[in-house]
């Protein structure tokens, strides 16, 4: 790239100026890619539920879970190239980032120690998505609560009891799960 140092004073911000550009291009093709292949996944879910003539809700569920992982898959893109390109052009700008790095990792491991629980709710609620252990609409006993689903996050599960009381439950906190939507023909 000798054409950039040929700009002299504007080089630096000409070299930002391809970061920026460079991580919004990465940004789209991955999040073009993560559709895709998820659309994928999710046809070929659907073909093998027809062929096994799975209930009617499951295609529903398979595209509720597609949309989760999706999501998920979006959002650690996205933040993993924001902070990559944050981190080049502070490099550009002339700052030591090899020490912003170590410090961040310090911080990094402090902050891992204090939100244990809030990784252990993250980590099962993956787990929970990807083994559909449950979906939105289901009749689910968790243990602290019973009730219906009414939506599935990350962190947290909304279960509405008998009652009409909304709960939040952790997915950490999870530790059985009784599906009784689970394999049923609607």
């Amino acid at each position: 790239m000798a054409w950039l140092e040929s700009l002299g004073a504007w080089e630096t911000p000409a070299r930002i100026g391809l970061i920026v550009i460079l991580a919004i291009v990465v940004r789209i093709v991955l999040a073009f890619s993560i559709r895709k292949t998820t659309r994928a996944i999710l046809e070929g879910a659907r073909t093998v539920n027809k062929n096994g003539k799975a209930a009617k809700s499951n295609g529903e569920r398979i595209s509720q879970r597609g949309k989760t992982i999706s999501s998920v898959l979006d959002n650690i893109a996205t933040w993993t190239l924001a902070i990559t390109a944050l981190v080049m052009i502070l490099s550009e700008l002339g700052v030591d980032v090899g020490a912003l790095i170590a410090v961040s990792t310090i911080i990094g491991a402090a902050v891992g120690f204090g939100a244990q629980t809030l990784v252990k709710d993250v980590i099962s609620g993956i787990f929970m998505v990807f083994e559909d252990q449950f979906g939105v609409g289901d009749e689910v006993n968790l243990g602290q609560v019973i009730g219906k689903v009414e939506r599935v996050r990350l962190r947290v599960t909304e279960v509405r009891d008998k009652d009409g009381m909304l709960w939040f439950v952790r997915n950490g906190e999870i530790i059985n799960v009784g599906n009784g939507s689970h394999g049923k023909s609607l």
